[in-house]
């Protein structure tokens, strides 16, 4: 691909919104990648509508081959909703190639998750519910959706924040991320009765209410200052709710360092 022709963000990234995009790192001089390269060529050929094949000459193309951090040759690597999602390098063997792709190449509907994952990183969140809605109607064993779809739904309607993930069990993929529903979502319904006498208790309490109101920070700010007193209170209810909203934020969200570092000092 000539430079003239050829732009990565428009032909890789945007273009892996729509479907997946196999790229293949080469070069003319690379012994392997002629092995490989008409491999992923028939393979392509035979996808149809399931990913697209881009290949690119590392040679001609320097600036992205060390964008992409690309050490050796043929390097292949898979792309979807704009995010590189796996890669090997090595000329494979076809069959090894299929069996790599089985394994990382995303369903329709795991897709449509990477896109909604996009939009909330970006805190786009008006259409967010609803296309969440959709997707775990239509493939209702995804759980990552069915976690997201309980965290929308976490303030307005906790019991049915619970309920989304009624059926994980032990042992399942993101199992931590479905207890953190649970217990965030039963200690938004709880009575204020319900809470042990201590010296931490109305500040736990106000902390609580602060989170049902979506005032977050707040809550944060509430509960850390519960943990300095009495991390051990209503079964280190403040820690769990804390570790629970930085992970519903993720690492991306510019917030979570410094309240990992109040939380950390707080504990010491």
């Amino acid at each position: 691909m000539s430079g003239s022709e050829f732009d990565f963000d428009r032909d890789v990234i945007e273009r892996s919104h729509t479907l997946p995009v196999l790229v293949d790192f080469w070069a003319e001089w690379c012994g392997p990648c002629k092995s490989l390269g008409p491999v992923l060529e028939k393979m392509a050929t035979e996808a149809v509508d399931n990913w697209q094949l881009v290949k690119i000459d590392v040679d001609a193309h320097q600036d992205i081959a060390g964008r992409f951090q690309v050490r050796s040759i043929p390097s292949v690597m898979l792309f979807a909703a704009g995010e590189k999602i796996a890669e090997f390098t090595g000329a494979l063997p076809e069959s090894e190639v299929q069996a790599w792709l089985t394994t990382n190449l995303p369903t329709p509907a795991a897709r449509q998750l990477l896109v909604i994952e996009g939009l909330l990183a970006a805190g786009e969140f008006a259409t967010v519910t609803s296309q969440l809605e959709a997707l775990v109607a239509a493939d209702p064993a995804l759980l990552k959706a069915r976690i997201y779809l309980a965290h929308r739904r976490m303030f307005s309607d906790p019991a049915a924040a619970v309920e989304q993930v009624a059926d994980a069990r032990l042992g399942d993929d993101l199992f931590e991320r479905v207890e953190e529903v649970r217990f965030i979502g039963n200690l938004l319904q709880r009575d204020g009765a319900s809470f042990a006498d201590s010296p931490v208790r109305e500040a736990y309490l106000q902390a609580i209410s602060a989170l049902r109101a979506e005032q977050v920070e707040t809550a944060l700010e509430g509960f850390i200052k519960t943990l300095v007193r009495d991390p051990r209170y209503d079964d280190e209810g403040a820690r769990r709710c804390c570790v629970a909203i930085l992970n519903w934020w993720g690492e991306a969200d510019g917030r979570v360092r410094g309240y990992r570092q109040k939380i950390q000092r707080a504990l010491n």
